[in-house]
């Protein structure tokens, strides 16, 4: 089953939390299945929700029908069509730990985005406790989606939304960590503030691919011949045609003059080509390929305290 069939599988799913009906995930896996994804491994998914020192842990398991570990994939958490953050699935089971929840989280729940190896699954929807409404001012965000996929040299982007609570009118500023090297990021706008409501921000992260320098070393060798004969040829020919017996002293001397500068030339032409033949430039080996834990933090300072909240992100390069 290609990637590009999970996917759209995930995006089902997905959409049926969005409109707050566990059931309604359940009768999508139904109806995809008919299409070709029996070709995988059924998966169960179960989700388990706890609070301690008033960080939210969410906990889950995904297994197959016959009680083993899901080994692959990732499963994201869902709130009111709003993803709460992603985490990859190991021996079975992915963890993730929220600073605090959205303000009107009611009920979260895990979805499975399935692999080529095992099918997609929804867990039931957990009931939740938000913020007090007594709270002092605060913020929260949440990121859609949580993970990105791509292929070396492409580029993806993620909506990041800043939700005040309790009256919070401070600017909260976006940064991330734990890329790649070779991959760049940019947030458009990079600053928010949020006083009049929700504000959104767009991530885009842009991976290289890997170039080999063939044409510009191709390049470099043409300019160095241009270098090492053409151009010394040229004097050389002009310097003997200067020479020739017919023509004064004058003429001669200058003949001479240009063999002199032809020699020259040709020498330190080709002593270039042999330093650039023996020490080119550093190809460019592009993003390296695999999945990498990335966290998107937003913090605010009122001048005297800094308040900051982070969200897990997933960018896998193929």
């Amino acid at each position: 089953m290609s990637l590009q069939s999970n996917r759209n599988i995930s995006k089902k799913f997905i959409t049926a939390i969005r409109q707050g009906s566990y059931l309604a995930a359940v009768l999508a896996l139904l109806l995809v299945l008919p299409q070709g994804y029996g070709q995988t491994v059924g998966t169960r998914t179960a989700l388990r929700v706890s609070s301690t020192d008033g960080k939210t842990t969410l906990s889950v398991t995904v297994k197959n029908p016959s009680g083993e570990a899901v080994t692959d994939g990732s499963v994201s958490f869902m709130s009111g069509g709003v993803s709460l953050g992603s985490a990859f699935v190991e021996n079975g089971a992915a963890t993730l730990t929220l600073d605090k929840l959205p303000a009107n989280t009611k009920q979260i729940t895990a979805v499975y985005l399935g692999s080529d190896q095992y099918a997609a699954s929804a867990s039931g929807s957990e009931q939740v406790q938000a913020n007090a409404t007594t709270a002092p001012p605060d913020f929260s965000i949440a990121a859609n989606p949580t993970s990105l996929s791509l292929n070396a040299g492409e580029y993806g982007t993620s909506i990041l939304t800043v939700t005040p609570e309790n009256g919070f009118s401070q600017s909260v500023t976006l940064s991330l960590s734990g890329l790649p090297i070779a991959t760049t990021k940019t947030f458009t706008p990079q600053v928010v503030v949020p006083s009049s409501g929700t504000l959104t921000s767009t991530l885009q992260i842009q991976t290289t691919a890997n170039s080999t320098s063939t044409s510009a070393s191709n390049e470099a060798v043409a300019r160095h011949l241009a270098h090492a004969i053409l151009f010394p040829g040229v004097m050389a020919l002009a310097g003997i045609g200067a020479f020739r017996k017919r023509h004064s002293g004058v003429f001669r001397m200058l003949g001479i003059a240009l063999l002199l500068l032809a020699s020259v030339s040709g020498l330190t032409a080709c002593s270039q080509r042999y330093s650039y033949l023996h020490h080119p430039p550093t190809a460019n080996t592009g993003t390296p390929l695999g999945s990498y834990p990335i966290t998107i933090t937003a913090y605010s300072n009122n001048g005297g305290e800094v308040t900051s909240h982070s969200l897990a992100f997933t960018l896998v390069v193929k």
